[in-house]
């Protein structure tokens, strides 16, 4: 592989860093999970057969690419690896797609799938995707509403209403700054699931049973609404499947080049 620079259109997202290998008309797609990077697939890519076309990318904000200039949604996301995927495909010559997404990269691909460029994508594979929002866990502790309450009041300093923030805010948020903790906010309050149930291509979705960021139970809910949707739950696997169990994804990739 050589890694590449891709140049936006886009004046929201400057570029995107990734890697290429290109091996043959089929391509597969690597999107990775939020505080990730595309590392996360180098194992299932050394699993996979070298016939294959191969590009990984760093979401912006992430791993070796930069960050949005200004807050952005995932179908903003989806648009600018929409933008790479179509500059890959006629570069490389690839004439059909796979996108594999895990947790936040699956996100993605749901609504670059459904909504914003279904003519670039033959079949997803959706790993620890949170198409659905967790019911009962959307309010905000009452701690922190206080501190937020008065802070907007004046009561309360900035840096009060801060400590606050990095108190009751989840690990991913603690650890979001800036124009990505703007993004990680509106991120985490979609759901996905009409995008889901629009896309018209073959879906995969693998889930560790032991998933306790993107229960089971939500991927089963999810999977009722695209009749194209198949799970397979790997047992005692949790949310990290690529690094956990690379070599479901790879013989997952291989059936679904191979038509199987």
């Amino acid at each position: 592989m050589f890694t590449i620079s891709f140049t936006q259109p886009s004046t929201a997202v400057p570029g995107i860093v990734g890697q290429s290998r290109d091996a043959g008309p089929v391509g597969v797609v690597f999107l990775h999970g939020w505080r990730r990077d595309r590392g996360d697939w180098s194992r299932v890519i050394g699993m996979l057969g070298d016939q294959l076309s191969v590009l990984t990318l760093d979401l912006p904000g992430f791993g070796d690419s930069l960050e949005p200039v200004v807050p952005i949604d995932t179908g903003g996301y989806a648009q600018a690896v929409a933008n790479v995927i179509r500059d890959w495909r006629y570069q490389a010559q690839v004439q059909r797609v796979v996108i594999v997404g895990h947790s936040f990269g699956g996100r993605v691909a749901i609504e670059l799938a459904g909504s914003i460029a279904p003519d670039l994508v033959d079949a997803v594979v959706l790993i620890g995707v949170p198409i659905l929002r967790p019911r009962g866990h959307t309010a905000s502790p009452i701690g922190y509403r206080s501190v937020r309450a008065l802070a907007g009041l004046g009561v309360l300093s900035q840096d009060r209403l801060e400590r606050a923030r990095r108190r009751y805010g989840s690990e991913d948020y603690r650890n979001a700054r800036g124009v990505m903790r703007e993004i990680f906010v509106r991120v985490v309050a979609e759901e996905h699931l009409e995008s889901f149930s629009t896309i018209a291509c073959p879906i995969r979705m693998l889930w560790g049973s032991l998933d306790g960021a993107c229960p089971v139970a939500l991927a089963q809910q999810a999977a009722q609404a695209n009749s194209a949707a198949v799970l397979e739950v790997l047992d005692g696997v949790h949310h990290l499947v690529p690094l956990e169990d690379p070599q479901s994804i790879a013989d997952l990739i291989t059936a679904i080049v191979d038509g199987s």
